[in-house]
């Protein structure tokens, strides 16, 4: 099992049949998945499959109202049947500044939650830890990605912004 970063504030850990780890992937890789679910409609049913585009739906959602108190009233309520224990931890397992154990919620996955409650939950994670800091939405007429990118970036793809500098020159040539 990988061991928490020193330093680090907030912990994601989830638990399934006995055994814990840490919620660890990056915001890159829930963004690129539910894009590529934009495209790809998919056959399969499976649990990841309907998590994904409702992540996305919290994603757009922030960025167009914001952190709202009717955003997190919506928030807190999707993800009340996410089920949560108490853990005292083991400082070789996560370390702190004092010396002393800390304790933490573990996301209990044996009673796995509706796939709205799951996304809502993934989407706290993301929320609280900051990672939507850098996420921007691709300002390509008809384009729909998310993607990690500096405060300027405008595109989510080369593709995108050349299209877009020929529909601009275009336009401005026919007038």
């Amino acid at each position: 099992m990988k061991k928490a970063l020193l330093g680090q504030e907030e912990v994601f850990l989830w638990k399934q049949k006995g055994r814990i780890g840490f919620w660890d992937f990056d915001i890159e890789e829930i963004l690129n998945a539910a894009n590529d679910d934009l495209e790809n409609d998919p056959k399969d049913k499976l649990p990841w499959n309907q998590v994904l585009p409702r992540i996305r739906d919290w994603v757009i959602r922030y960025f167009r109202e914001g952190v709202t108190d009717a955003f997190l009233d919506d928030l807190n309520s999707a993800m009340q049947d996410v089920r949560y224990t108490k853990y005292v931890l083991p400082l070789d397992l996560l370390p702190s500044r004092s010396g002393y154990p800390r304790s933490g919620y573990i996301t209990d996955l044996d009673q796995m939650p509706s796939p709205e409650a799951y996304a809502a939950n993934d989407f706290s994670r993301i929320l609280t830890s900051g990672m939507l800091e850098r996420v921007r939405r691709c300002q390509m007429e008809g384009c729909k990605r998310l993607f990690v990118g500096p405060p300027q970036a405008k595109w989510c793809s080369k593709n995108c912004g050349s299209k877009h500098r020929v529909r601009k020159k275009r336009k401005r040539d026919s007038s």
